[in-house]
């Protein structure tokens, strides 16, 4: 740390959103020499589950359910458990870019998700999160981390925002918004229409995959070799992102007949596969996958080498962490009880997402964190356990957590919270101070609500909290003047609508009325 000092904390007269900005003493990011104690650090993702689909969260809500994560479950037990964990935005592409940046992406006009490219939005197409944005695996590789990517990227898919530019070594998966889960079959399709389709690739080269081989076991699998190749004096930076249980609902046939083994098929000439299933069923066998596959990783953490013998084990290095990129979505079978709507919304179903973290000797066992927290706290909480710099100019709006994670503290107590996502011709937000949330969709009503007692947002408090709101609104439109326009639309339709629609009314937006 001696070559760092804090340049900068800058609360912009919000009195809680911040700005984190740190230097070199020459001004200039620096490699460190690793300490033995850096953790390996294991960050995986799921896509769009849902708040009650790992029994570890429905259990702690009183929620009855039907999925089967008995691996996660263990390991909420080993670690720590979230209950208002929170991610910067309620859909796939841009809170994967907050999560990687430390930014909102609202600051780089990355509030959009990416367009697919059979659109033939071409000046979309090439675009993605800005090259000034500097991502947490290219600070850990410049500190003398091992990098890796599997799965899902959504950041752009031309070379200037392809993982392996952007501080990953090394990349295996998909640059498009999702894709099939038995990638073989769209291998043998031409022309190919949509991203879902594309074949998966490796460091930039396009590969078939093996015929019948189910998209999160090879996941799974890529990330397994990742680990027991990792040379033992180089920690190493994962991060997983599975595509699961994002649509299209495709169980694997194992699973489905594992977990359903009294169903019938409707057709059972034509075999017993996930068509054959409904929609709840293959959201339940697709989370079991990633169950399966976190149950993996666990064990090639404690053996490395695979020999049955646990003498190299590195489990006791590594910090484990795991969450969704967003609330599930209910009409593809997501459960996000006990909160309100699903993804897309600025409600708690949106942007509260379970999440667990594990580092034996560092985190206590059993323990149930009841503070915010956000995915935007993970790049500065993850440099510093890793003693990496970073450059003078980068600016983040998270903070680093540790220290109030293993001390039991809410790190966010005096701190202001913003969501917003644009819906057409305006806005849905949500600001949070405290317990209290204000929100907003369109230019209705403002409503507040205790989202620590009142987790389904039932009860609106606004005639009661007046004063909270009237400063929220302030604070809202404070921050909005440090949001820029989207650079990108995911459709044709949403950017005319945003011309036609002369958004982002802002200042109408953060209005009382």
């Amino acid at each position: 740390m001696n070559s760092r000092r804090v340049a900068c904390l800058l609360w912009l007269a919000l009195g809680g959103w911040f700005s984190l900005v740190v230097t070199a003493n020459n001004g200039i990011a620096q490699d460190v020499t690793a300490p033995v104690n850096r953790p390996n650090i294991l960050l995986i993702l799921c896509d769009d589950l849902g708040y009650a689909d790992v029994g570890f969260n429905a259990a702690h809500f009183g929620v009855p359910t039907d999925v089967v994560t008995p691996h996660l479950d263990q390991l909420a037990k080993e670690g720590v458990m979230f209950t208002q964990a929170y991610v910067s935005h309620p859909f796939c592409g841009p809170s994967r870019m907050a999560l990687l940046s430390g930014r909102m992406p609202h600051c780089f006009g990355g509030q959009k998700n990416l367009p697919n490219e059979s659109l033939q939005l071409l000046d979309y197409n090439e675009k993605g999160i800005p090259e000034s944005e500097v991502l947490i695996s290219s600070v850990l590789q410049q500190s003398g981390y091992r990098t890796g990517c599997f799965g899902k990227w959504h950041l752009g898919s031309e070379r200037p925002f392809h993982p392996n530019q952007r501080g990953f070594e090394e990349f295996y998966g998909f640059l498009g918004g999702g894709h099939v889960y038995y990638p073989s079959v769209t291998d043998e399709v031409e022309p190919k229409v949509n991203d879902y389709q594309y074949f998966l690739e490796r460091n930039g080269t396009s590969i078939k995959s093996p015929e019948g081989a189910y998209l999160t076991d090879t996941l799974t699998e890529e990330a397994v070799k990742f680990i027991a190749t990792n040379e033992s004096d180089h920690p190493f930076f994962l991060y997983l992102a599975y595509n699961a249980p994002h649509s299209p609902l495709q169980g694997k046939t194992e699973d489905l007949k594992a977990l359903f083994p009294t169903h019938k098929p409707s057709n059972p000439q034509n075999g017993v596969d996930y068509r054959d299933y409904g929609k709840r069923q293959n959201y339940v066998a697709m989370v079991h996958a990633v169950d399966r596959g976190v149950s993996r990783l666990m064990q090639t953490l404690k053996d490395p080498n695979q020999d049955g013998d646990s003498s190299d084990s590195i489990a006791d290095n590594t910090l484990v962490v795991f969450l969704s990129d967003n609330g599930g979505k209910i009409l593809q079978a997501g459960n996000n009880a006990p909160l309100k709507d699903d993804k897309g919304s600025t409600h708690e179903g949106g942007i509260r997402v379970p999440m667990l973290m594990v580092w034996p000797g560092h985190l206590e066992p059993g323990t149930v964190f009841p503070h915010p927290v956000t995915a935007l706290d993970f790049y500065p909480t993850f440099a510093a356990l890793a003693n990496a710099t970073v450059h003078h100019e980068k600016v983040l709006d998270g903070k680093n957590v540790w220290e109030e994670l293993t001390s039991g503290v809410n790190p966010h107590a005096d701190d202001t919270l913003f969501w917003l996502r644009h819906h057409g011709g305006g806005n849905e937000v949500a600001i949070r101070k405290g317990n209290w949330k204000a929100y907003r969709k369109q230019f209705g009503k403002w409503q507040v609500f205790d989202v620590r007692e009142d987790v389904s947002e039932s009860k609106d408090m606004a005639a009661e909290q007046h004063e909270f709101l009237s400063q929220a609104i302030r604070d809202g439109g404070v921050w909005s003047t440090t949001l820029v326009a989207p650079k990108w639309h995911d459709t044709d339709a949403g950017r005319r609508s945003w011309i036609e629609n002369e958004m982002p009314k802002y200042e109408r937006t953060f209005q009382m009325r």
